[in-house]
């Protein structure tokens, strides 16, 4: 184990020696993040062991001193290897007293929200890898895939927007044919004697819309949502103009960062430059939707489609469902896209069917190719 893997081994020893709780699913998503992430930058490697490892917004202080006491004069360099931190990982769950059958087992509320999806988990052949990267679901993406994987369903999404433009061309044409004008092809052949040289048709017009995207960029969702922003970027030529805005428990617009990154570079930068944390750390969508609509509901209008990207899994937090009733009277049309099958939808607390009461149509998206077809329907 080199220099960096036993410091932050240590750092998260002296959190809970500190008295703050640090779950395995915490220390999990802490060690995931650093594999998946350039953490070169000081700024970046703060801002992941932040976000992943302290749940409680009392504990900011003593975080920061025992931050500073471990890395602030401490050169940052990238890992070594994914299977180092998987090692560190399994090291983290033994010190700690659980065992493989007990990992599960989280003490604070994200662990909670964790643990409802472990079902989504496919056992694979580590040979194979996963062969079907368009059917992978996206919580086994977030929990199981190797590195590789991701970096592969990363690749295929310029193909996958390409496709997704094609049957998105041939759908506009077929909807611009148009209906056939009786008056207009009437009144054109009074020229010709009354013989209707030319058949006339009233043309279509879609106008295109104004689109508000808004990504629950917390763990769980993580690569569902960057997907997905990457996507919906890629088709932005169908669109008048596109906006997007990520959020845990706050709402900040990102589509500054959308439109200067790589898809492959959107995780660190939101991470670091967007504002998406609030006072309790935790994924709370009636705290994000509220955030979202106090400060950016007077853009909206009716030709805006308000695209929310998220498993609506509230940590048992309100969900203000009446701000999204609002939001729904201001623009043409609510869309929510959900990486959860339909079959766990509205258990635990999951809160998709309340909210389900204002979105013009709920898509389930567990994967890339399900994800893809949802976006192409909508426009």
């Amino acid at each position: 184990m080199n220099a960096i893997t036993g410091q932050i081994q240590n750092f998260i020893e002296d959190l809970r020696g500190a008295g703050i709780s640090v779950s395995p699913g915490s220390v999990e998503e802490c060690y995931r993040s650093l594999i998946l992430t350039e953490w070169s930058s000081e700024a970046v490697f703060y801002t992941i062991l932040f976000c992943t490892l302290l749940k409680e917004s009392a504990f900011i202080a003593i975080f920061q001193e025992i931050y500073n006491r471990h890395f602030h004069y401490f050169k940052i360099n990238q890992p070594e290897s994914e299977e180092e931190f998987r090692r560190l990982n399994a090291i983290n769950f033994n010190i700690i007293g659980f065992g493989q059958a007990n990992s599960g087992k989280k003490s604070d509320q994200e662990g909670q929200k964790n643990n409802n999806h472990q079902s989504y988990q496919r056992q694979v052949d580590s040979k194979n890898h996963y062969k079907d990267l368009f059917a992978l679901d996206f919580y086994t993406a977030t929990y199981s895939a190797s590195v590789e994987d991701i970096r592969k369903m990363e690749q295929l999404i310029p193909l996958l927007g390409k496709r997704m433009a094609s049957k998105m061309i041939i759908k506009k044409r077929r909807h611009q044919t148009g209906n056939f004008d009786f008056r207009r092809t009437i009144r054109s052949s009074m020229s010709t004697g009354g013989v209707p040289m030319e058949i006339l048709v009233r043309k279509k017009v879609r106008e295109k819309p104004v689109i508000f995207a808004l990504c629950d960029v917390s763990w769980s969702c993580l690569h569902f949502s960057y997907f997905s922003l990457s996507l919906v970027y890629l088709l932005e030529k169908f669109y008048r103009q596109a906006r997007s805005f990520a959020f845990i428990d706050e709402t900040d617009e990102i589509t500054s960062i959308i439109k200067r990154e790589s898809h492959s570079h959107l995780r660190p930068k939101v991470l670091t430059e967007a504002n998406v944390c609030g006072n309790s750390g935790y994924t709370n969508y009636g705290q994000s939707l509220s955030s979202f609509y106090n400060q950016y509901g007077k853009d909206l209008s009716h030709k805006s489609y308000v695209l929310i990207f998220g498993d609506a899994r509230t940590n048992w937090f309100g969900t203000n469902p009446y701000v999204l009733k609002d939001i729904q009277r201001r623009v043409k049309r609510v869309y929510w896209f959900n990486p959860e099958p339909k079959d766990e939808w509205g258990s635990g607390d999951s809160e998709i069917l309340i909210y389900k009461k204002y979105c013009t149509r709920v898509f389930e998206c567990c994967n890339l190719g399900q994800l893809a077809q949802a976006i192409s329907d909508i426009v």
